[in-house]
Order: structure tokens, then sequence, then C-alpha cells
């Protein structure tokens, strides 16, 4: 392979064609820009996958394949400067605690214990990356609610949410045992 070659994206494939070669080809690239675009290593990850995932929802619409390297960078750049304004305009509160009430039948030191377990816990949350606190607050004030509703929340695709959400939580999980803090 030339040099030439190295510097032309893949071709993108036709309709039925699987893209793998396409996107493992076009990834590198466009990690590149993302982290130009100075996004932390996990917002770069989340901001590809809302590339590919809009990639395979307009994949068969797209009318110049020549320029689908082009269109991806273009999508790339946008959803990280939205990532960007996100973290700047939306932060978690940090008041997740506030208004519960402790169980009228817990002693003192268990209700000491609760709310020490509960600070240290979003006090771990506070590590993760922006997208991870924020999903962690979703789900912790609003069990409920649907994935459409995050995705609203989150400037994501609905499609997202769920993987996003499963990588939060293992995140999570992680960073609580860092801390020490295990699963009874």
């Amino acid at each position: 392979m030339s040099n030439d070659d190295a510097s032309q994206p893949p071709p993108l494939p036709r309709a039925g064609e699987p893209v793998d070669d396409f996107v493992s080809g076009l990834t590198p690239r466009l990690r590149t820009v993302l982290r130009r675009c100075k996004l932390a290593d996990a917002d770069v990850e989340d901001v590809l996958q809302e590339v590919w995932l809009r990639f395979l929802e307009h994949r068969d619409t797209i009318r110049h394949p020549e320029r689908a390297a082009g269109w991806l960078r273009t999508i790339a750049i946008r959803e990280a400067m939205r990532a960007l304004r996100h973290h700047r305009t939306e932060s978690p509160s940090d008041d997740v605690t506030n208004g519960m009430t402790p169980d009228a039948a817990m002693s003192p030191s268990d209700d000491i214990s609760l709310r020490d377990r509960d600070r240290t816990l979003w006090r771990v949350v506070a590590t993760l990356p922006i997208r991870d606190r924020l999903i962690a607050h979703l789900i912790a004030r609003s069990p409920g609610m649907s994935y459409a509703d995050i995705a609203t929340k989150l400037g994501v695709t609905p499609a997202s949410v769920g993987q996003l959400r499963t990588r939060c939580l293992r995140r999570l999980r992680r960073a609580l045992t860092r801390a020490g803090i295990t699963a009874p």
C-alpha cells in the first residue's frame, strides 16, 4: 500500500454489504479529529458511537458515497461541539440526597451509615466522565424515566441509551471497587 492509499478513506460499502472495514478504517481518523476537539477519552468514545449510529440510520440515503468520510467527520465535529456545550451548561447538582427522609424504623446509627454511604457513592459518581454522571443522576432521581426521555436529556438517540447506561454502570462499579466499596 502506498502513502496515497493510506491517506484515502475506505470506500463506502454498498447497501447490503458489511460495514466493518469502512468503520474500522475510518474510526482512527474520527478519533483523532475528536481528540483535537479536546474531548475526554470517554466522551470521544460516546461521540464515536453517536456518529456510527447516525451513519447506520442514514446509510441508505447517502447520495455521494465519495463524500461519506467528510460527512462523518462533520457529524463528529458537530457532536463534539454539542458534547462540549452540554458539559459547560449542564452539571449535576450536589443535592441528590436532599429531600430524602430517613425511615422511621431506622436507628440514628443506621441513618448516619446510610447518609455516609450515599455521600461516598456521589463522591465516586463525581469522578466519572460527565455523561456518566448525568446518567447516574437521571437514573437515581427518576428511576422510571423512559429511554426516550433520557435520550432527550442527553442529546442522543434513544437507541444508544441502553449502551450508554450499561457503560455508565460498569464504570461506576469499577470506580466503587477502586474506592473499596463492594456490593453486599
